[in-house]
């Protein structure tokens, strides 16, 4: 009874909420021309963006610069598809006194608090205590701002040769390139192609949370040609293998396993990426630099550690770089591209409006974008969506009251989670944990998306695995869960502390 009366009343907030911004909009006809503005600058945006992004720009400045338009951009593209799905929704339904969007994204804006990963979206134009057309007015000025700070940018961008590309679809651009980390990109191939300081082994920690992209970042750009070309030798350590305290040995038989690429034409230089999850002792990284400086003693080798920790920031001789899941603007971008494909959003407001809150949900997860982004493409009608989106509420709201956590925070701990289904015989399945193979290891035949779509014939009982994703991009991992069938027990006593989780993480 308490969890009907609740949605009930959720149900005419949200009406209340959509109505409220509607009115608004009507009542201040200035909204209109600064929207038409956020319009004009964003294109302009576009227009230096891609042009930028259509060059081979090595310039550190150049890139950081490029890097902060691109996260304006997208915050902007957020706030506009917002505010033109709403418009777009309220006309389409105006006949109608019982259709106020039950999708709002923008009502999702206005009325929930910033969550700890949100990039402030909610503060960044519609927050509780800020006047919307103030806010939106901020966020245009400061966008033309910074374009008209533009001008030497583009001036230098005419000295950086071209790249030749297809013209691919975006969003079969996004799903074939390392989506958000061009700059990140740029920094490690500076750090390893040019030449060091002084002749002590040159070490780049790169440091961010689980599941972040590390190791990815650090395979693509050992697949890089310029790389491979530098480099005589490319030796990975994988999580787990220094962990003994010791000499460390590169001779024979230890070495050969862990060598990841030879170029016998290249000079004798030596790279070597080490992957730890907490750190690395002072002693272990000296007896690895004296054996490096063994085997290649005209210098010039260099190291990359990878980690989740902060102490192994002092064991760096440059700066190290931190990596973070992107900004909620930005996933919306890649998420939206994803599940539209080459169709436009903007005329498919409904769709567009129930996409928007699906990504809100999934909280910057590369995976789920690509899983139920491909089964949005490839069902592409409004009741399907529409399942969808009460699937993904439910999902969130049931690991709320068993666990007084979001699921996605759960994920990233490598914690169970209950995933949804859209067969009737059972619908969740327990899925116990995450692992990456490589691209030439073999996988289940029976993937996630048959899971949740039914497909498949009759699922093994007990625990088995199945194949969650496989990536598009160097080093192609297959990511593998392993499942079981299995239907959440629900904890009554977890009501109000998931009521307070909720709204935080929204």
């Amino acid at each position: 009874m308490d969890i009907l009366v609740s949605a009930i009343v959720g149900d005419f907030i949200s009406r209340s909420a959509s109505f409220m911004i509607s009115k608004y909009f009507q009542q201040q006809p200035d909204l209109n021309k600064i929207q038409q503005r956020l319009q004009r600058v964003l294109l302009r945006i576009d227009i230096i963006a891609e042009e930028a992004e259509a060059r081979d720009i090595t310039n550190q400045g150049m890139l950081r610069q490029l890097k902060m338009l691109r996260q304006g951009m997208y915050r902007g593209r957020y706030v506009l598809d917002a505010l033109r799905f709403q418009a777009a929704l309220d006309e389409e339904v105006s006949h109608s006194s019982s259709a106020l969007c039950k999708y709002s994204p923008a009502k999702r804006l206005c009325f929930s608090r910033a969550g700890s990963g949100s990039s402030n979206r909610e503060a960044l134009l519609f927050g509780t205590n800020s006047n919307m057309r103030e806010e939106l007015q901020r966020m245009v000025d400061t966008l033309e701002e910074t374009v008209s700070g533009m001008k030497e940018f583009i001036f230098f961008l005419e000295s950086y040769p071209r790249i030749h590309r297809q013209p691919y679809g975006t969003y079969l651009v996004l799903d074939n390139c390392m989506f958000g980390r061009q700059t990140e990109r740029e920094r490690v191939l500076n750090f390893l192609l040019c030449p060091s300081a002084t002749s002590d082994l040159a070490v780049l920690p790169i440091i961010g949370p689980r599941r972040v992209g590390k190791s990815t970042l650090v395979e693509y750009i050992c697949r890089d040609e310029s790389v491979r070309d530098g480099f005589s030798m490319i030796m990975f350590f994988p999580e787990g293998s220094l962990k003994d305290e010791g000499v460390v040995d590169l001779k024979g038989n230890i070495m050969n396993s862990l060598v990841r690429h030879e170029n016998f034409a290249s000079q004798n230089r030596l790279l070597i990426i080490v992957e730890i999850a907490e750190g690395i002792s002072e002693e272990t990284l000296r007896s690895l630099k004296s054996s490096a400086t063994f085997i290649t003693p005209c210098g010039g080798c260099k190291i990359i550690i990878t980690s989740r920790s902060d102490r192994v920031v002092n064991l760096g001789t440059t700066e190290a770089l931190r990596l973070d899941y992107l900004s909620q603007e930005a996933y919306w971008h890649y998420f939206k591209s994803l599940a539209f494909g080459s169709r436009s959003p903007d005329e498919q407001p409904k769709l567009a409006s129930m996409a928007m809150e699906i990504a809100l949900e999934y909280k910057q997860c590369f995976a789920s974008a690509h899983i139920i982004a491909g089964m949005l493409r490839d069902n592409f009608n409004a009741q399907f969506w529409s399942t969808i989106l009460d699937c993904v509420r439910a999902f969130k709201q049931t690991h709320l009251l068993m666990f007084g956590q979001h699921p996605y925070l759960r994920m990233r701990e490598d914690a169970p989670v209950y995933g949804w289904r859209l067969a009737s015989s059972s619908k969740h399945f327990l899925v116990c944990n995450t692992c990456q193979l490589g691209s030439s290891e073999e996988v289940p035949k029976i993937s996630v998306q048959d899971i949740i779509l039914g497909h498949g014939g009759t699922l093994p009982r007990g625990q088995f695995e199945a194949l969650g994703w496989r990536s598009r991009i160097p080093p192609y991992y297959n990511y593998m869960v392993s499942c079981k069938m299995q239907e959440p027990q629900l904890t009554v006593g977890r009501k109000k502390r998931a009521h307070q989780e909720e709204e935080h993480v929204i």
